[in-house]
């Protein structure tokens, strides 16, 4: 039998993980019983070693259950387990590869900060001007960042937490995706709370379940991937938007993905590569344009695996546990081309204000033709 390699551990469970430009990734966890609480820097080479702390920023006596990360980097906002958020500011250093400095914010973002419920989940528009917050009773709240100055609140369920609630930039953030606790994905105006359409699942995939929504912004149009739980296996599916504004299923991954369910799910900067976690401890990476299995590492934690996250590069995914234990894995090289990926990413950088007006008028057509859900 193959022995495995020796977990690196941080001392505390967990349960997010933001790669930014540069060599540091950003963790966060901790718990109760004299566990500390903290967001811990990590720095990662070319080489694929991922070191000891680097420097961390304690959280007090509550644990960072959720994290988000800025567009800009700069700044990290976290959930915490008794409810509210925190936030932590990033100063990188002048050389780049030195430990940043992390400070709290201070402002209208410390006064509003602690009166914010309990949440699930964390995300920010793909401008950094709203941070979305899904709730343990069912809501969601749009805020300005960092004001946190209120913008939009509905509730999304009745009875059921919100487990992920993003912002779609293949739709300008004019459109919102919702999965709950239940398993239901549906769509939203993120200008009214409306909600657009809820996604069917496959007639021959009766009683699976959405994990979580990714939309991006593809040539044949915005394209929708749920990570799904069926028969206690995890499947992606790839749904396309159409001119007419009409959304399909139009793509699914040959079988299972993953033996039990994902429970992470991101895209890669170029959202090329798709990228996912388990409670089995696996990581997988999937490509976007065949749904196609390129990476499998089986037990990369001991126990439940909490996130993960791309490397700007795209050359390698890191994931955290409960465990305490995060992993570095290589992409192989063969799946895309790094480089490629990372060429592609930046040329996407530069076109998003030109193609903002082109991704307005999807969000457009979309609500235009709200409701309309077909199977293939």
């Amino acid at each position: 039998m193959k022995r495995r390699a020796p977990l690196q551990k941080y001392g505390a469970p967990l349960y997010g993980v933001a790669w930014p430009d540069g060599p540091h990734a950003y963790m966060a966890g901790g718990g109760n019983l004299g566990i500390e609480n903290k967001v811990v820097v990590v720095s990662c080479d070319e080489r694929g070693k991922l070191s000891d702390e680097v420097t961390k920023y304690n959280t007090g006596d509550d644990a960072p259950y959720r994290m988000a990360m800025h567009p800009s980097g700069r700044s990290l906002v976290l959930g915490m387990t008794r409810g509210g958020v925190q936030g932590v500011d990033l100063q990188p250093s002048t050389s780049g590869r030195d430990a940043p400095e992390l400070s709290r914010p201070g402002g209208s973002f410390a006064s509003r900060a602690p009166s914010i419920g309990a949440l699930k989940c964390l995300s920010f528009s793909s401008d950094g001007r709203l941070l979305v917050m899904g709730g343990e009773d069912g809501s969601v709240r749009i805020v300005h960042w960092p004001s946190l100055e209120p913008k939009l609140h509905w509730q999304a369920s009745e009875d059921k937490a919100i487990r992920a609630a993003d912002l779609s930039r293949a739709h300008s953030d004019g459109i919102l995706t919702t999965t709950d606790e239940a398993g239901i994905a549906a769509l939203w105006n993120a200008e009214t709370g409306d909600k657009v359409l809820q996604l069917a699942v496959p007639q021959d995939m009766p009683r699976a379940t959405f994990f979580k929504c990714i939309a991006l912004a593809e040539g044949a149009g915005p394209a929708i991937y749920t990570a799904v739980k069926w028969k206690g296996e995890g499947h992606i599916l790839r749904w396309r938007q159409l001119a007419s504004g009409e959304i399909r299923l139009e793509a699914r991954s040959r079988g299972p993905v993953t033996r039990s369910p994902i429970c992470g799910f991101v895209a890669s900067p170029s959202g090329r590569l798709l990228g996912a976690v388990t409670p089995d401890g696996d990581q997988v990476v999937v490509t976007a344009g065949g749904l196609r299995r390129v990476l499998h590492r089986r037990g990369a934690h001991m126990t439940f695996a909490t996130a993960i996250a791309f490397s700007p590069d795209e050359k390698w995914v890191l994931s955290t546990s409960a465990d305490a234990s995060a992993v570095l894995t290589r992409v192989p090289s063969g799946s895309l081309g790094a480089h490629l990926a990372y060429i592609l990413a930046l040329l996407a950088t530069l076109l998003a204000v030109a193609a903002h007006f082109f991704l307005a008028g999807d969000a457009r057509a979309l609500l235009a033709a709200r409701g309309m859900v077909r199977d293939v």
